[in-house]
């Protein structure tokens, strides 16, 4: 599973962990606070947010959920993947203006437009938010672009589709207009334009999720 490799891999260093109190490296020292802050601590939202995939797996296959949400999500959660586990967890995020989005990467899952989506749906949101605590939910969501799936079940009416404010998919004209694109029958954001930043995460000596190193990309 992919989130027994993860921590696996981020546990397995030990003569590489580093201390407490370590300089941020470059260019994350050159990122303003909040998002320096957002990519310090999302090594640690990611390993969660993988450990709370497999709860998720777990229960929709147990039948844990209501009747329409499981059929929901038998439609379309992906199944487990897995990862090297010598590989050191690495993501790539891109900083444009105030806000920075998690891009890119190793753990190939945060990054999947479908995963996104179920991150985002609202009938999922008490789960994530028990699964990862309420704050670190936010913080994950902050930095995971939406995505959306066009599900063939109708929006019940009265309803909008959540975060687009329409009632049904033909009231979408043109995705491109709004900076979205379709992959399939998943909505998502269209390439984020920005600067890169490869970032490696390790444990320091107080067992925490820490970057290690980074480097710009072109």
């Amino acid at each position: 599973m992919i989130v027994q490799s993860l921590v696996l891999n981020v546990k397995a260093s030990a003569a590489r962990r580093l201390p407490e109190t370590m300089t941020p490296p470059a260019p994350l020292d050159s990122l303003p606070r909040p998002l320096h802050a957002a990519v310090q601590s999302a090594g640690y939202r990611v390993l969660r947010w993988a450990a709370a995939r497999r709860v998720l797996q777990n229960r929709a296959a147990k039948g844990r959920f209501s009747a329409a949400l499981g059929e929901y999500l038998s439609r379309w959660m992906p199944a487990a993947t897995s990862s090297d586990p010598a590989t050191p967890l690495e993501l790539v995020f891109t900083a444009t203006g105030n806000q920075i989005h998690l891009t890119g990467g190793n753990a190939a899952f945060a990054t999947e437009p479908v995963e996104r989506a179920l991150l985002h749906l609202p009938a999922l949101r008490s789960f994530w938010g028990n699964e990862l605590r309420a704050a670190h939910f936010e913080a994950l969501k902050a930095v995971i672009p939406p995505a959306w799936l066009r599900d063939p079940a109708a929006v019940p009416p009265g309803a909008v589709i959540h975060g687009l404010g329409i009632s049904a998919w033909s009231d979408l004209d043109r995705a491109e207009s709004h900076g979205l694109t379709w992959q399939k029958d998943v909505l998502t954001v269209r390439k984020i334009d920005g600067t890169r930043i490869n970032v490696r995460y390790v444990r320091n000596d107080k067992d925490q999720v820490v970057p290690s190193s980074a480097e710009a990309l072109p």
